[in-house]
């Protein structure tokens, strides 16, 4: 955990020099927003960080036997995002023997002395829950993402503390670091990774102190299509679902997923250049995912069309090939999510070329991933 803690203050010293660098960069009809997050938006993040190592250290000191906690077949949903990756992980985590983290845990407490005192002022402030999703931004990104803070949640924020989230790109759009993220098993330094590595275990260990060492647990998150050789080297025994998308859809909505946070922290649509290299960026998972040796790392494909067509089917494949067995509880509550899914409409909205040019740019992706392609095996 020293070692995190040192690679965790150099990240975000760099962070700081980072995000000055690009204060000047951009339109500057913009530059009082960024300044703004520059001098209130970046000191509160840093301090979050700061309360959360607080946090791990109290960990350490009165919580230590959470280190014995083994991890047991461990369940990744990864994939392209826009996928149902959230659809599928809001499923499963209604199974009474799988667990995944919840929003409030990545945001506010993903160490475990910080969740006991959540859980305390959760009781205490509970009435004031409905107020957060009144918020303007995220009453927007809800459109996009349903997020709620006790749901299940993908576990990227958590690795906040140690600068492993991608999301923090939108605030420095040439940050090597973040892209290197973006392509971690090929690009992120040994060492680098080795900190990461051990510091996402360790969160999971405490997650499952937290809330029962007899689950699985369950762990949504797209940013992981770049990770699997790693994940697999770090649980041996986990298993992997691989959702995807015809890349014509999915291309459009990733990048109108990214703007709130974009708009709120740079001002604007989101620049050409940033929207080209978020489409490398995709095309690249779409590649690897073509190249993987699923046997070798225990995966499945799971296309989106066949989870929306057929939920019930899809979420027992699911549990098939991650040899988790049906519960009457869960069988219930997969009745009733199947009953849901057939109302449900998606509220995100999002112009399908968001004005870059798919012709030019199908050329980056492979042929399954077109969308002639992928619905003939879909």
């Amino acid at each position: 955990m020293m070692q995190a803690a040192i690679m965790a203050a150099q990240q975000w010293v760099l962070v700081v020099f980072g995000a000055f660098r690009a204060l000047f960069s951009g339109s500057w009809v913009q530059f009082p927003r960024r300044l703004l997050v520059l001098l209130f938006g970046l000191p509160l993040l840093i301090g979050l960080q700061l309360i959360h190592w607080i946090g791990f250290a109290c960990d350490e000191l009165f919580f230590r036997r959470y280190r014995r906690v083994s991890v047991r077949r461990p369940l990744f949903i990864t994939g392209i995002p826009r996928s149902g990756t959230t659809h599928l992980q809001r499923v499963l985590a209604r199974h009474d023997r799988l667990s995944s983290m919840q929003t409030w845990e990545c945001l506010l407490a993903p160490s475990i002395t910080e969740r006991y005192v959540f859980r305390w002022l959760g009781r205490v402030f509970k009435p004031l829950s409905s107020l957060f999703r009144r918020v303007p931004f995220l009453k927007t990104m809800a459109s996009i993402h349903e997020f709620g803070l006790t749901e299940a949640e993908e576990d990227f924020v958590a690795l906040l503390p140690v600068n492993a989230c991608f999301l923090l790109v939108v605030l420095m759009p040439e940050a090597k670091h973040y892209w290197r993220l973006a392509d971690f098993d090929r690009s992120m330094p040994a060492r680098q990774k080795t900190t990461i590595l051990g510091f996402y275990h360790r969160l999971v260990q405490r997650h499952l102190w937290f809330h029962g060492e007899h689950l699985t647990y369950l762990c949504k998150n797209p940013s992981f299509m770049s990770w699997p050789d790693s994940l697999k080297a770090t649980f041996p025994d986990a298993s992997f679902v691989f959702c995807e998308r015809p890349a014509e859809k999915t291309v459009p909505s990733q990048l109108s997923s990214l703007k709130p946070g974009w708009e709120m922290v740079q001002g604007g649509d989101l620049s050409k250049a940033f929207s080209e290299r978020i489409v490398r960026m995709l095309a690249a998972y779409y590649h690897r995912l073509e190249a993987l040796d699923l046997t070798r790392i225990h995966g499945m494909r799971l296309p989106m069309r066949r989870l929306v067509k057929d939920l019930e089917s899809s979420v027992h494949q699911v549990m098939t090939h991650a040899d988790i067995a049906m519960t009457e509880a869960f069988r219930s509550a997969l009745d009733e999510e199947v009953r849901l899914s057939k109302q449900y409409r998606s509220q995100h909205r999002y112009e399908q070329q968001q004005n870059l040019s798919w012709a030019r740019l199908r050329r980056h992706f492979p042929q399954a991933a077109l969308t002639s392609m992928s619905e003939k095996g879909a």
